[in-house]
């Protein structure tokens, strides 16, 4: 049973401060990764408990050195480096199911922790009408190769936006916000689990979820794919606007068509 982990650090508990936890310059930058990487490797525990058999996990916070510490890395897990955060590297169709740990909710959430859509500069995006961000992208990603997806873990606004898009999803909240206002990625008040009760609760979740290899179907977004980004400055969609195939909607909002959805810029 081969797995294939989309890793982020924004979800992880006891990560609420942008600047300093998740900046490769953050002062707490290094103890954010190694919380990324335990909450991994509980995930990995837990799956192989499950009956997973060969576990890939993709680094998804940025170029190296990225949002985990491959030094850490439990050894049943094998890391694809260096790849960026464009997608899902080396995903393909010889995955029986696709696990996320660590996301965050989509831009503009009320009560979400470091939400946002991909950057910053993105207000909100969507595809073929309908609103997603990395958990949505990441979804319709895995469902191109056929792939389900079984597992998140994240906030609680993260798990929402999950099951949202695939209702019986197995879902680890470790942490919540508490700011009524969408905050995006500045830091907000939040409530955390400890560290050790988010591990022990990914590991369970990642066990359960393995059972549920087969019976959840590929989220699937039909070709044609109609990308729609909304900036958060009419300057940032100018540049958008500006390369090819791009279309201008409004002030802030740009949109592209094609059959391909690897390759819609976002």
């Amino acid at each position: 049973m081969k797995i294939y982990v989309i890793c982020d650090l924004e979800g992880t508990a006891g990560v609420i401060d942008h600047r300093q936890q998740c900046w490769f310059d953050g002062a707490y930058y290094h103890q954010a990764r190694r919380l990324a990487t335990l909450e991994l490797n509980a995930l990995v525990e837990g799956a192989l408990e499950g009956g997973a058999t060969e576990i890939v996990a993709w680094d998804g916070h940025g170029p190296f050195p990225g949002g985990l510490d491959v030094e850490l890395l439990h050894p049943a897990c094998r890391l694809v480096m260096g790849a960026g955060d464009g997608g899902p590297a080396g995903l393909d169709e010889s995955y029986n199911a696709t696990f996320m740990c660590g996301l965050h909710g989509m831009a503009g959430l009320p009560r979400a922790v470091l939400s946002h859509s991909f950057h910053g500069r993105l207000a909100a995006v969507w595809l073929n009408g309908l609103r997603i961000g990395e958990i949505g992208m990441n979804c319709a990603v895995a469902g191109l190769y056929g792939v389900p997806t079984v597992f998140v873990s994240g906030d609680k606004a993260a798990a929402a936006e999950a099951r949202a898009l695939v209702p019986d999803i197995e879902t680890v909240v470790v942490k919540e916000g508490l700011s009524p206002a969408p905050a995006g990625l500045s830091q907000a008040p939040a409530i955390s689990l400890a560290p050790e009760k988010a591990r022990a609760m990914i590991r369970e979740g990642a066990r359960q979820a393995m059972a549920k290899v087969g019976k959840i179907q590929p989220f699937r977004v039909e070709p044609p794919y109609t990308l729609a980004r909304r900036f958060t400055e009419a300057r940032f969609a100018d540049e958008a606007a500006s390369r090819p195939g791009v279309r201008r909607v409004d002030e802030t909002t740009v949109e592209a068509t094609g059959s391909d959805l690897l390759a819609l810029e976002l």
